[in-house]
């Protein structure tokens, strides 16, 4: 077991030879004996020369390190209440985050001489005095471990090549949601390090232990930080374990969709091969970083962009990015940002606004993907503390006249429809439909309202290719109407008493999501994405819409209204759909989600078929007698097909696909020909 660091007495307590608490600012004794004022705690109490880490020679501080090391004390002593962000200091375990009403700390601060963090004392976010900051201690066996990685990153000869993909890439537009306004940096500073003048004189141990020792840095900032000082701390010299997983996920996301003509990576085989091996250093890297148990932002958005990650190299359905959304969800209340995330005047604005997307983009994940899989949330919105109300609300509907529709924006539209989807959830539960369909009411008045708030340049209007606009807006145009209609969509189908009754609404609502989805992959050349990719709307949006209109297209007879649905522009976008899966212009074989998408498109192949063929009607002949006779026999006896007979929200993974292929329709040989 790893020995806790001796903590230095207060002057009071030394000079008494008492035992101290050492809680800060005002120790236990210290506050029973009211001499707050001198309780006081020396600097270097110890007063012992400061090792390096593992007990090497420092290494040699050039002129770039005292550059940026000045930039860092000058950014600290600009301010009389430095703070980070959003750790005031590394911590060893057990680093306890944040500590709501219900903790333990909440219980003993109340207690005179308790042994438990005071509110202002030395804990999460306490502030250390004279801005002063103890280090994290990292062991021999940690830089070892690390040290492993770089030896094999050192052996990977396409370094510089994967420089030059992630800045082609970057050229077109594209980029990490959250991360954008420093990839290209980290990018480089990952080349300098790996690939630079200074490997030659460096051993990997060496380089191990200075990503370690700038990874237990808080990053410190203060109202008048701006984001090249921050971005100075973690780049360059400062490099650290979270830089290096930086450039290594826009390594793999740009090998996704960007397609270089030139060697190593001109082929497809080696691109997916180089998606794998960078989501395997970047997952490296990104451990190594959290190990050190001084959760930071960075930290926090490298571990979304790594969620997003695995669900495009691992599937939408894989455990391992349904596990790492847990783990963001994690972070996210261990640093308290499902209360604030403003964290007081100290904290600059650009800070804020990421904290903000941060928060928006995890919680709209967190909705949207328990909707898919049919799972629960793990952000629940009554545990969380964000207004709908005023201008300066990032849930209200009022925005500024001159918004600008970036990456921000659209994190923000995501995070206001994530709540209308989890208030749409809660309301499945109702067991009297007359209070459902009172507070579903209330909810399309809202979403409506945050529709018609929108400023005009936010929505998508008409065809896409008439838009004028850049392939990256574009991208976020479509996913902006996307979510405003997926909120119409589950809120009819938590409506319905049965998934199988006939709702022309819904039917109405799921073809304009098809139509876009199918559209979008006709001009797929033409859009670029930095969020969600192409495939998640297909899957996500695409495969749900077209599951409802397959059971509308079943449900279809003399006692249904046809007259909302175009059923020949239904069979021609539902072909659209099949034929871009089964000729792999989509997704190819070897692809996590080809699996899910081709199960879906072989049942709806197989009903456009025998749609197509016109046995239709005599199947809905057969049927019609069978249930008018079913009418007056017993529910054993006139039981039919049904599988969606719960009011939940019904998800269109696999599952819906497997038991649609069931239908007696598609399964009986009679009709089949």
């Amino acid at each position: 077991m790893t020995s806790q660091p001796r903590l230095p007495a207060c002057d009071p307590c030394r000079a008494s030879k008492l035992a101290c608490d050492h809680v800060r600012p005002v120790c236990g004794r210290c506050r029973a004996k009211a001499q707050g004022s001198s309780c006081e705690y020396r600097q270097r109490p110890f007063k012992k020369t400061r090792r390096t880490i593992g007990g090497g020679p420092s290494p040699q501080i050039n002129k770039n390190d005292q550059t940026v090391h000045r930039r860092r004390s000058e950014t600290v002593s600009s301010s009389s209440t430095p703070v980070s962000g959003p750790l005031q200091k590394p911590n060893r375990y057990p680093n306890p985050g944040y500590l709501g009403s219900s903790s333990y700390t909440t219980l003993f601060g109340q207690l005179p001489l308790g042994g438990g963090n005071s509110a202002d004392g030395d804990g999460f976010n306490a502030t250390p005095k004279n801005g002063t900051i103890s280090e994290a201690m990292v062991n021999e066996a940690q830089v070892s471990h690390g040290a492993e990685l770089i030896e094999q990153l050192h052996r990977f000869p396409h370094i510089p090549a994967c420089v030059r993909l992630v800045k082609g890439w970057l050229a077109t537009g594209a980029n990490l949601a959250l991360t954008e306004s420093f990839t290209e940096q980290c990018a480089e500073s990952a080349e300098l390090i790996l690939t630079g003048a200074q490997l030659g004189s460096r051993t990997a141990i060496e380089v191990s232990r200075d990503l370690f020792t700038h990874s237990c840095q808080p990053l410190i900032v203060n109202s008048s930080t701006t984001i090249e000082d921050f971005t100075a701390q973690f780049t360059n010299d400062n490099s650290r374990w979270e830089s290096l997983c930086l450039f290594f996920m826009s390594v793999s996301r740009a090998a996704l969709t960007f397609r270089s003509h030139n060697p190593p990576f001109d082929s497809e085989k080696q691109r997916r091969n180089l998606r794998r091996l960078s989501m395997y250093y970047a997952d490296r890297c990104l451990d190594m970083s959290l190990m050190l148990d001084c959760l930071n932002d960075l930290q926090l958005m490298l571990q979304y962009e790594n969620f997003i990650l695995h669900t495009l190299i691992d599937g939408d359905q894989s455990f391992e990015a349904w596990r790492r959304l847990g783990d963001v969800a994690s972070s996210l209340f261990a640093l308290g940002y499902h209360q604030d995330t403003h964290g007081g005047s100290s904290i600059p604005e650009f800070l804020k606004a990421l904290r903000s997307s941060t928060f928006a983009v995890s919680y709209s994940a967190d909705k949207n993907v328990s909707i898919f899989l049919g799972r629960p949330p793990r952000i629940n919105q009554k545990f969380c503390q964000f207004s709908r109300t005023g201008p300066d609300s990032y849930f209200s509907h009022e925005w500024p006249p001159d918004a600008k529709f970036d990456s921000k924006a659209e994190s923000r539209w995501a995070a206001i429809c994530a709540v209308l989807k989890e208030d749409i959830l809660d309301i499945s539960g109702e067991k009297k439909q007359e209070d459902k369909i009172r507070r579903a009411s209330v909810i399309k008045a809202e979403a409506d309202l945050q529709w018609e708030s929108l400023p005009a340049h936010f929505k998508l209007e008409g065809p896409m290719k008439s838009q004028d606009c850049s392939p990256v807006e574009l991208d976020k145009l479509l996913g902006t109407k996307l979510n405003y209609l997926h909120v119409l969509f589950l809120l009819r189908q938590a409506l319905r008493r049965r998934t199988s009754d006939w709702d022309p609404e819904l039917n109405s609502v799921a073809g304009q999501m098809l139509s876009l989805v199918v559209e979008a992959l006709m001009l797929r050349e033409g859009l670029v994405n930095s969020g969600t990719s192409l495939v998640w709307k297909v899957v996500y949006y695409g495969l749900a819409a077209a599951g409802v209109i397959c059971l509308a297209l079943l449900q279809q007879g003399p006692a249904t209204d046809c007259a909302e649905m175009d059923t020949s522009k239904v069979f021609r976008e539902l072909a659209v759909l099949v034929s871009e899966v089964e000729l792999g212009t989509l997704v190819y074989k070897e692809d996590a989600n080809y699996a899910l998408l081709a199960g879906a498109t072989s049942t709806i192949k197989n009903l456009i078929d025998r749609l197509s063929s016109g046995r239709f009607d005599q199947f809905r002949a057969t049927q019609s007698n069978f249930e008018a006779a079913a009418e007056n026999a017993s529910p054993v006896e006139g039981e039919t097909w049904n599988p969606w007979g719960s009011a939940s929200v019904q998800d269109f993974e696999s599952n819906f696909w497997l038991t649609l292929a069931e239908h007696p329709f598609l399964m009986s040989e009679e009709f089949g020909g």
